[in-house]
């Protein structure tokens, strides 16, 4: 029964913390100055953003 229950609590924490917009993102950090570029090892997208932040969302989409 608490093997059960334990199963059970960590599907549902996967579902909760799971993102599905960045699943395969795999994002790269080129830091210049106080930004840095990323870039995504699986699709390529290409983005700016701060320093030790990596996006949240996938950016293959975008131009």
């Amino acid at each position: 029964m608490i093997v059960a229950l334990g199963l059970l609590i960590a599907f549902v924490l996967v579902l909760i913390f799971s993102r599905p917009a960045t699943r395969n993102c795999r994002w790269r950090e080129y830091p210049r100055g106080a930004e840095s570029d990323w870039r995504c090892a699986f699709c390529g997208a290409a983005t700016t953003g701060p320093r030790g932040r990596k996006p949240r969302t996938c950016h293959r989409d975008r131009g």
